[in-house]
């Protein structure tokens, strides 16, 4: 415990003194009055202000920690390293560390943490719990802020100590996505030929759609092969993404945006016209479109086969009501192959 011979003390008597001893009074000064303004002065400090849950995607979820040193005086702090244990269900789960930078006289630095959790290794911990929907992460530590060597003598201490300790409610969550009956729509012969404008086009057009959507899965080729490239045509898709949590957290989506691409070629994009959030499972429908005149050979081979590689990434808004978790980030980016009739 530091006296009253502390840092801030000192530093307290030399800025009040330098004050009124400039002014050649020092016989005149009250004594009373600068031991009162030494005792208002305040001291480096450490303060962690929350937990938040900064992201949630298909493999991990991540924390953030964000905490502050406030340093009065008009000296620098020297640069300190903060250690954290983090604990999970009151379990020793793992360390993190990072290092305070210098702070600089009379301001305050910001000291972010994150804090990632692969899904991988709280699998162990979900099998202790089973059914619970939550898991309580608590952060604690202490906080060495060093003194400035040339005031420890006066000080006496080398550094001043802040214990933490916070705590925060994360959902028990193993996240999946996967695309389910999804089917293209051929367009009617009207709007062939309104968007076409010339029969000639028009014929070209159904032709290519025709062997493009055939039951026998033979490719039409690129549209730009068969003369589409000025064909202003968009085909229609249906489809349905869904996303399941393999554990037990109820969670909800809004905000969904995506990309899917098809042997590497991007395909579609869009947003859900309807989200079903059904506790463990949500059911995101979608409808969207892409322009025939467009097609390459590897979509054309892809749409053909009614089979590809593909690759489903984008970002969403989630949360659990049921632990308040508020909104947070979701982001998703997923691999696979899947087929379609």
């Amino acid at each position: 415990m530091i006296q009253k011979t502390s840092l801030h003390t000192y530093i307290g008597i030399t800025l009040i003194a330098n004050l009124l001893f400039g002014c050649a009074q020092l016989q005149k000064v009250d004594l009373k009055k600068v031991k009162e303004k030494i005792e208002d002065l305040d001291r480096p400090s450490f303060i962690l202000e929350k937990v938040s849950i900064a992201e949630i995607n298909l493999s991990e979820i991540k924390l953030r920690v964000d905490s502050k040193v406030k340093n009065p005086y008009p000296i620098a702090l020297p640069a300190t390293n903060l250690e954290m244990n983090i604990l999970i269900e009151g379990q020793q789960f793992t360390k993190a560390k990072t290092k305070i930078p210098t702070v600089g006289g009379n301001s305050n630095k910001p000291v972010p943490v994150d804090l990632t959790f692969a899904y991988n290794d709280l699998v162990a911990l979900y099998k202790k719990v089973p059914g619970k929907i939550d898991l309580v992460v608590k952060v604690q530590g202490v906080v060495s802020l060093p003194i400035p060597e040339k005031y420890r003598s006066i000080a006496g201490a080398a550094s001043l100590d802040f214990p933490f300790e916070e705590e925060r409610k994360i959902p028990a969550v193993l996240p999946d996505i996967e695309i389910r009956n999804f089917k293209i729509i051929k367009p009617d012969p009207s709007t062939i030929l309104s968007s076409a404008g010339t029969e000639d086009l028009a014929k070209k057009a159904t032709s290519f759609l025709d062997t493009l959507l055939s039951p026998q899965k033979k490719s039409p080729g690129s549209a730009v092969a068969a003369g589409l490239s000025s064909l202003d045509l968009k085909v229609d898709t249906e489809f349905q993404i869904v996303l399941k949590n393999r554990a037990t957290s109820r969670l909800q989506f809004s905000e969904f945006e995506f990309e899917l691409t098809l042997e590497k070629e991007k395909f579609l994009t869009g947003q859900p016209v309807r989200i079903e959030n059904q506790g463990q499972e949500s059911i995101l429908s979608v409808r969207t479109s892409f322009p025939l005149g467009t097609v390459t050979q590897g979509i054309a081979n892809a749409v053909s086969k009614r089979s590809a590689a593909f690759r489903l990434n984008g970002k969403a808004t989630t949360e659990s009501p049921e632990i308040g978790t508020g909104p947070v980030p979701f982001k998703f980016d997923k691999s696979g192959s899947f087929s379609w009739n």
